[in-house]
């Protein structure tokens, strides 16, 4: 392979071509990625055949172990490490994977879970006419930019991670539920029915300053989407604190958005990385492939 790297117009992320999927991945090749990862955050592949899934599974798992998210989502699929995230319904009214057309805050994948995700890849099988941007901000340059005693009032405090505002709510009004919450819902009850039992979506507890355990940098890790409370601080206090943090990290010049196109394959840094979604019409079908590797 002959890989080409340019940086994109924006504060973070570039482009990559040359990648062939079919082919194994050569350790100098790996180590291309990885370097232009660490630089850029965000890596978008194009003009590239887009791969199998046996191919896509083969080629992340040369960064780590891979994330079977699958079977907390009860997405019934030949490769569980693989993750649809769609809004598409089949003929039995069971959604064809998870997430629904509903916005997702600024979050990082599987920060809910011990092992943290650490490398994310995200590729557009299908997308509505108006495909909604995913954008990306920087939780390196996040830390590194607030006031030293605040970083050293951090340090010491933990924070608890869970998606339950995402999915998995009980009790909702079903004249408020999302396309989102009526998916895992109906997936559940088909579980029931077929007397499938599956593990519980984890959750979790992480410092709020992480180290990479790969590059040993330093990262600012809590999220609007994911993290609910610093631990042991009362609720007013921790929901300012976050509301400061968050708000410090989604500056302008620290993010930037991705307009999609069909056979994108994006693969980024979700350890250092936070990413949101925008939502879109419902009525329009939106497919993709998402795997993650684990800390």
């Amino acid at each position: 392979m002959k890989l080409e790297i340019r940086p994109l117009p924006a504060p973070l992320g570039a482009t990559l071509t040359g990648w062939n999927a079919e082919e194994a991945l050569r350790s100098e090749d790996r180590e291309v990625i990885l370097q232009a990862l660490r630089q850029h955050l965000v890596l978008v592949f194009r003009g590239h055949r887009p791969p199998s899934d046996e191919a896509f599974v083969r080629f992340a798992g040369c960064f780590g172990d891979l994330v079977k998210g699958t079977e907390w989502f009860g997405d019934m699929v030949e490769f569980p490490e693989i993750l649809p995230i769609t809004n598409i319904v089949g003929d039995d009214e069971i959604p064809k994977g998870t997430g629904g057309s509903v916005e997702f805050a600024w979050h990082a994948d599987y920060s809910y879970v011990e092992r943290v995700g650490k490398e994310s890849f995200l590729e557009a099988v299908e997308l509505p006419e108006q495909p909604p941007q995913t954008c990306f901000c920087n939780q390196y340059v996040a830390l590194d930019t607030l006031p030293r005693a605040t970083v050293e009032m951090l340090r010491p405090l933990r924070a608890f991670h869970s998606i339950s505002g995402f999915v998995d709510r009980e009790n909702i009004d079903p004249e408020a539920e999302s396309d989102m919450d009526a998916g895992y819902r109906a997936k559940r009850e088909r579980d029931a029915r077929l007397g499938i039992e599956r593990s519980q979506i984890p959750e979790a507890i992480h410092p709020v300053i992480l180290r990479h355990p790969d590059s040993g940098r330093e990262v600012l890790y809590v999220s609007p989407g994911i993290t609910r409370h610093i631990v042991g601080m009362p609720q007013d206090e921790s929901d300012a604190l976050l509301d400061e943090l968050h708000a410090h990290s989604t500056r302008p010049e620290l993010v930037y958005g991705h307009d999609w196109q069909v056979g994108d394959l994006v693969m980024f840094d979700t350890f250092g990385a936070m990413h949101r979604r925008d939502a879109w019409d419902a009525k329009q079908p939106r497919f993709m492939r998402q795997l993650s590797t684990m800390c």
